[in-house]
């Protein structure tokens, strides 16, 4: 298996091998978060699954209101991503002061930070 990490929220790296944690060694080291994904290929380069970093919101739940209040989300964005058919979002570890919530696939996992993504990574290799 490769990865690619997903530096904010349009670039990739490069393809290494998942047992390569130089990329992410680099952001544990660095005091502003630059990954806030991890995209799993295999080896025929089709996409496997995404490991988001931030935290983990249930669009349909009923505590999205009082995270829509606590984080600073515009509901807007919530119903974009529910008509979109997300039913999870993340809240990316990304900007301090302007939030970016992405769509989370059923198959894609959210781990709340960089030592929750290393040990998923060691986990797959």
């Amino acid at each position: 298996m490769k990865v690619q990490y997903m530096l904010g929220t349009l670039s990739y790296t490069n393809e290494t091998e998942i047992c390569n944690t130089e990329v992410l060694e680099k952001q544990l080291k660095l005091p502003i978060p630059l990954i806030t994904a991890v995209q799993i290929l295999t080896k025929k380069h089709k996409k496997l699954k995404k490991i988001y970093v931030g935290k983990e919101i249930q669009l349909d739940s009923y505590q999205t209101n009082y995270l829509i209040e606590h984080y600073d989300i515009s509901f807007e964005d919530c119903v974009d991503l529910l008509l979109q058919g997300y039913k999870r979002a993340c809240l990316l570890n990304y900007k301090k002061y302007d939030q970016i919530l992405v769509g989370v696939k059923e198959e894609d996992e959210v781990v709340p930070d960089y030592f929750a993504l290393r040990t998923s990574l060691e986990k797959l290799s």
